[in-house]
């Protein structure tokens, strides 16, 4: 009596296993004979080459590869690799029926009979473009938030620095004119200055106590620069009569030197915080002023250029060298001139002219010759 298997014949399984690999669909998987010729084809083999087996069985497999690695024999070489070592595998490019580019996870293996004669190759391929994709953001989305910390722990160094420097800056600038004041406080209350005198003194003292008050603004103003704090409210109102206000304040200041100011009649109209233009104003003065300290006035003019509204401020003072100019306009730009070393400053006011006048749509730009004097002209959009 003959007992029945439980195993199925071999040729049973090899069709059932030919059966289940043309059933795959995420996966290519196909044999080529050992010269690369494609033999076998399954449906995962047509859903991401493209090719119907009708179409591709009997040509080389070099057809899936760029064709600049088909010059360079890449396909053959990758044959020859696994026929040495039984196995090759990479991910790379290839290309689709319609000529599109898919990154693929591709694995070729050698197979031998028992004799151990190369029969051909079996070859397994993946589409992994949409993981790629994912991965290649994902570094992307790390490298972003790796550039983001170097910058915020930059940001924070400087502002660490800026910090540092602010203090430096405001016990030199302010013991200055506070040593000043407060001696001549201490012998107005003794009584050692003559009566005749005092006018004089006043003078000098609210000269001391405006530097004072100017460092003070600056400091605030760029600190609120920092923090972008600095949003102009749409305020129409007339540059020549900002200009005026500012030289009525620094005309007791100006040491005999006249202000002279042209177009002030003229009714030229901007959009913007009028105090921050003041403020633009009041430091191009304060320049002029300190920057010509022997003699000669200073020339301002307003009126609308272009369709653009300006300020100009001409004095006839030190003069900035062309190589200097680029620093005019940084924080704590101090020119690094010997005639400079002498006259107070923070380095903040032309920084703070520059800053305020680009929120405002404008500009602040300069005109200067060594020894001769320098313009300073403020543009800001017009409003008719």
């Amino acid at each position: 009596m003959l007992r029945k298997s439980n195993t199925a014949e071999p040729r049973d399984l090899g069709d059932q296993f030919a059966l289940l690999v043309s059933g795959v669909v995420d996966y290519g998987i196909f044999m080529l004979d050992p010269t690369g010729v494609i033999v076998t084809w399954n449906e995962g083999a047509q859903r991401i080459k493209g090719y119907a087996a009708g179409e591709i069985i009997g040509r080389h497999f070099s057809v899936f590869y760029p064709a600049e690695e088909v010059r360079n024999r890449k396909p053959d070489w990758e044959l020859e690799v696994a026929r040495r070592e039984g196995r090759y595998e990479e991910e790379g490019w290839r290309v689709r029926k319609d000529g599109t580019r898919f990154w693929a996870n591709v694995i070729i293996t050698a197979l031998r009979d028992e004799s151990g004669r190369l029969r051909g190759f079996g070859k397994v391929t993946r589409d992994l473009t949409e993981r790629r994709a994912e991965e290649i953001q994902r570094n992307l989305d790390r490298e972003k938030e790796a550039l983001q910390l170097r910058a915020h722990a930059e940001r924070m160094a400087e502002l660490e620095r800026t910090k540092t420097h602010f203090l430096n800056l405001a016990s030199h600038e302010l013991r200055g004119p506070l040593t000043v004041v407060r001696g001549y406080n201490s012998m107005l209350a003794d009584g050692s200055i003559p009566a005749d005198q005092i006018p004089a003194i006043s003078r000098l003292l609210e000269i001391k106590l405006a530097q004072m008050d100017r460092l003070i603004e600056q400091m605030l103003d760029t600190a609120r620069l920092e923090h972008d704090a600095l949003d102009p409210p749409e305020e129409i109102f007339n540059l020549g009569s900002v200009v005026q206000e500012q030289i009525d304040v620094f005309r007791p200041l100006s040491e005999g030197r006249r202000l002279l100011l042209d177009g002030g009649e003229l009714e030229v109209l901007a959009k913007g915080d009028r105090l921050r233009i003041a403020t633009i104003v009041a430091n191009l003065l304060d320049s002029a002023l300190k920057y010509s300290p022997d003699s000669g006035d200073v020339q301002i003019r307003v009126g609308v250029r272009d369709s653009q509204a300006f300020i100009s401020v001409r004095d006839t003072g030190l003069g900035i060298a062309p190589e200097h100019l680029p620093r005019l306009f940084t924080r704590f730009g101090r020119l690094p001139t010997n005639e400079n070393a002498t006259i107070p400053g923070t380095g903040l006011g032309l920084y703070l002219c520059k800053e305020i006048a680009i929120r405002h749509g404008g500009d602040v730009t300069v005109v200067s010759v060594p020894g001769a004097g320098s313009e300073f002209t403020l543009t800001l959009p017009a409003c008719k």
